[in-house]
């Protein structure tokens, strides 16, 4: 999608885009960015990551760090961290966010963390992902969010992003129209490999993966047909898909009260 970084947390984590000037020129409503960074880290070395990203939260606590917010996940290969950002200008000086740690209760910190990220072998992938307004299912009150599920869209050659969107317009309907239990949230790619995500947001891999649950939604709405519609649509629109899975770690997450 976008790997446009060379070492993630080597020196600094969360900062170091290098020029956003691959940005396409597309008109459309924006929505809310983040950054992903996809971190490979061998199975012996994972717990010290852990550990140094545990330090980091502890730091920014004791940093008295408000406005920041940070969410790992953890994945086949190790880990994705989803930063989000107000807007591209924050590119360019990505290092405000460690200068928030100067002259604070969480510097040393700070700078252990650093130590122990330049000691653990890893390679990381970086993008700029960007929520899609109006492409968002989410059921009132639905806010146990352990795993997700991304689904990975490439376009058809000649397919249209607006055909994409329509399409997906029909989906969240859809979900609407059935039921569906989980949270479900479109992004699109503003730095990297172009494609098109869906993230769906479950309590457990077991209950997002239950086919029978989401034939018994489909069957109980009399939706068989449309869904058959969507699907031939979707193999005319999205010419590759790929899926991947990741649980939500809590202990690596830094979420201030109030945000």
């Amino acid at each position: 999608m976008r790997r446009i970084l060379g070492s993630l947390f080597a020196s600094s984590v969360l900062c170091a885009l290098t020029p956003v000037t691959s940005l396409q020129a597309q008109e459309y409503e924006p929505g809310d960015l983040g950054m992903v960074m996809h971190t490979e880290v061998a199975p012996k070395y994972r717990q010290a990551y852990r550990e140094a990203v545990e330090k980091l939260n502890e730091a920014a606590a004791a940093a008295g760090i408000t406005d920041r917010e940070w969410h790992f996940w953890g994945t086949d290969t190790g880990y994705m961290l989803y930063y989000p950002v107000a807007n591209f200008a924050y590119f360019d000086d990505p290092m405000q966010l460690w200068r928030q740690f100067d002259g604070t209760d969480g510097e040393a910190l700070r700078n252990e963390f650093f130590a122990a990220m330049q000691s653990i072998p890893q390679h990381t992938s970086t993008e700029i992902v960007e929520t899609i307004p109006g492409l968002e299912y989410w059921p009132e009150g639905y806010d146990d969010i352990k795993v997700a599920h991304f689904h990975f869209e490439w376009l058809a050659d000649g397919a249209s992003e607006e055909a994409w969107m329509d399409l997906s317009r029909d989906f969240i309907a859809f979900l609407q129209r059935i039921g569906y239990p989980y949270g479900v949230r479109a992004y699109r790619t503003r730095i990297g490999d172009e494609r098109m995500i869906w993230v769906m947001f479950a309590p457990g891999l077991s209950e997002f993966h239950s086919d029978a649950a989401w034939d018994d939604l489909v069957e109980a709405a009399g939706a068989q047909e449309e869904q058959e519609a969507l699907n031939d649509r979707f193999r005319d629109i999205v010419g590759r898909w790929e899926h991947s899975d990741a649980r939500y770690i809590e202990n690596m997450s830094y979420v201030p009260d109030g945000m």
